[in-house]
């Protein structure tokens, strides 16, 4: 049999969708626990906001309120799955379950694991945005067949976040720290994005403030795909999910190399 050989590159990819596969796997082993957040969080925001809130807020922007939470809710999953993942899920494996090592004491180096990572939350990311996509389609929310770009706006909210979420933890030394980070940098996004509401209502200075956050723009993306009307100010929306790709992936790869490879 002929012996398969690999230039560089290849072989590097080859390596970053083994680490992309060895995630999966363990995923999947408990697949029914890991899946039922995504599902059921989306519908009980849509039944307890998108139904009963909606009676009292009457329009948004012209449009119902649960058809203007829909696309919120597809940005936010992607954004929580993926801070999650890489804060209690990367500390767990660095720390106690010292997954890394064994990954690093293979052919595979700290970039390609690192990439192979990131890979894996983007994709769940894209998976849990397509979810809530499924989720609120019965209920006539979505109007256009742009919403098709959800998944792959998803990918990019859950690799700036999976980035953000492993500088964070570069730096945690106790678990309990994710606090800080849970509370006063997600729960803010979380609520001042644009999500559940609209951001028109806020003051100038703290509207603009809103717009440092990455999912500010991922759900204007989303509402934009959802509804089937786009604007040159989403351009601008874009560029801003590209920004922060750029600046958190070599910050992100310095930080946690340097916590994980002695």
């Amino acid at each position: 049999m002929a012996e398969l050989h690999y230039s560089p590159a290849t072989g590097s990819l080859v390596r970053v969708l083994a680490v992309w596969k060895r995630f999966r796997r363990v995923y999947f082993k408990y697949l029914l626990a890991n899946i039922l957040p995504p599902v059921l969080e989306p519908l009980l925001f849509l039944l307890g906001l998108g139904v009963g809130l909606a009676y009292y807020m009457g329009a948004v922007d012209g449009m119902s309120y649960a058809t203007f939470l829909a696309p919120g809710m597809m940005a936010v999953s992607p954004m929580f799955s993926a801070s999650y993942e890489t804060c209690y899920g990367t500390y767990m494996r660095m720390e106690y379950e010292h997954i890394y090592d064994a990954i690093l004491a293979s052919p595979v180096s700290f970039r390609e694991m690192m990439l192979g990572e990131v890979l894996w939350v983007s994709t769940k990311g894209a998976v849990f945005s397509l979810i809530v996509l499924l989720i609120v389609a019965p209920f006539g929310l979505i109007q256009s067949w742009w919403v098709l770009l959800v998944p792959v706006i998803g990918f990019v909210a859950a690799a700036i976040y999976a980035l953000m979420g492993m500088v964070v933890t570069s730096k945690v030394r106790e678990i309990s720290n994710y606090n800080f980070f849970l509370t006063g940098v997600l729960a803010p996004q979380f609520y001042f994005s644009g999500a559940v509401f609209p951001l028109e209502q806020l003051p100038g200075l703290m509207r603009a403030f809103c717009f440092l956050f990455p999912v500010t723009h991922v759900v204007s993306l989303m509402r934009a795909c959802t509804l089937g009307s786009f604007h040159a100010g989403l351009l601008l929306n874009a560029a801003a999910c590209l920004v922060w790709g750029a600046v958190l992936w070599p910050l992100a790869y310095r930080l946690l190399r340097a916590r994980i490879v002695v």
